[in-house]
């Protein structure tokens, strides 16, 4: 399926530019919550809330979500600052599977999500405007 006929199948009925962008807006905000819900599940929260370090596996979690996500908004050719938008919106619509498994670690997570996201976003771009030079 071409990237186009892909980002239309998901576009609302409204086909101007600006519905097209809120349909891939939305699809995007909705793969960044199921995918961050997963790796949100593998965290666990210490006990009476103190602050811990991330395990491997709790990294890898969620360095898997950030690169599904991050396919999803290459696949939908969306722009970096859709897909930072959508994240932070799907974070918040994750506020009580956050509560239960992030505790004091929330910002830091956040934090982390944003960051990498950005470099695997770019680390895909640069891939392919490299293999287009070549």
């Amino acid at each position: 399926m071409t990237a186009e006929r892909s980002r239309m199948s998901h576009a609302p009925s409204d086909t101007s530019p600006d519905g097209v962008r809120v349909g891939l807006h939305h699809v995007i905000v909705v793969v960044a919550a199921r995918e961050l819900e997963q790796a949100l599940l593998e965290q666990l929260r210490p006990a009476m809330g103190m602050y811990v370090h991330p395990s491997s596996a709790e990294h890898a979690a969620v360095q898997r979500a950030v690169r599904a996500i991050c396919a999803e908004a290459h696949r939908l050719e969306l722009r970096a600052e859709e897909l930072i938008i959508g994240v932070k919106q799907a974070w918040s619509q994750l506020a009580p599977v956050r509560a239960r498994h992030l505790g004091d670690r929330d910002a830091d997570v956040l934090r982390e999500v944003v960051s990498s996201s950005i470099e695997v976003f770019f680390e895909k771009k640069d891939a392919e405007s490299g293999e287009a030079r070549d």
